[in-house]
């Protein structure tokens, strides 16, 4: 993995809207309803690939200890002008010599999977979250799906001939991320490998965002009324088997 090329992303992506844009709030409610079932008062949470840290915000205004860890030097700064009191620093989810073991009760793990391309390098990210985990702790896993970007980016932008041609894409529709590229696109099969390898036990799984990012345009048209409504939808259905890979995350909550 190409670390620069993370870096020159996230220097021009702006990383800090994605979450308030309607089809980022519709995974970042859905995402915060879950963590809810599980936080108890007095938790102490490590929220690693924080990015410009809206989940750590969002905890700590509930009054929760966070800490953050981020690996873009770009995304600290968008975070500590918004928060400045936020605890947070720069380090890489692969190796994190600088956390204690077996600190938290809950972490979150919601953006470095998805630019790890290969199972070994998926799986340094999960046993160091495992690591700083309490014994019993959950971890919450997101991961990119590849039928949103087969769908999308592949047949959308009638990109698949080429893709399948070049291998690019498998005979059985799956994406093979090449070293380098910034993301990495996985099936629920895939998550369920990473799990028996890393050791993790899963209690739930499920999509946060469903159908929002192909129906981004329509969530923009909708009142505040009925979008409200959608919100509360996908908290709904966000758990069913049938539709959680259809989606363009998933996050797996595991427990340690």
């Amino acid at each position: 993995m190409a670390l620069s090329n993370i870096e020159k992303h996230y220097n021009k992506h702006p990383e800090d809207m994605r979450l308030q844009r309607r089809h980022g709030i519709v995974e970042f409610e859905t995402t915060l309803h879950h963590l809810h079932r599980f936080l108890q008062p007095g938790h102490f949470i490590l929220d690693i690939g924080a990015g410009t840290g809206r989940y750590t915000s969002a905890l700590m205004a509930e009054g929760y200890q966070v800490k953050a860890v981020e690996l873009v030097k770009r995304n600290i700064e968008v975070f500590l002008k918004r928060e400045p009191t936020a605890d947070v620093v720069q380090g890489d989810a692969r190796n994190m010599p600088f956390l204690p073991t077996a600190s938290a009760d809950i972490t979150l793990l919601l953006g470095p999977l998805y630019h790890l391309i290969s199972d070994e390098e998926k799986l340094k990210a999960l046993t160091e979250a495992k690591r700083v985990t309490k014994p019993g702790g959950l971890i919450f896993v997101a991961y990119l799906m590849n039928e949103y970007s087969i769908l999308s980016y592949c047949f959308d932008e009638e990109r698949i001939g080429s893709l399948l041609e070049k291998g690019f894409v498998s005979k059985d529709f799956h994406i093979q991320s090449q070293e380098g590229e910034l993301y990495d696109y996985v099936r629920i099969d895939d998550i369920n490998r990473l799990n028996q390898k890393a050791g993790l036990t899963r209690v739930t799984i499920f999509s946060p965002d469903g159908a929002a990012d192909y129906m981004r345009t329509r969530l923009n048209r909708m009142s505040p009324e009925t979008f409200a409504h959608f919100i509360e939808y996908q908290k709904c259905i966000s758990e069913r088997p049938d539709l959680i890979g259809a989606g363009s995350h998933v996050v797996d909550v595991v427990r340690v």
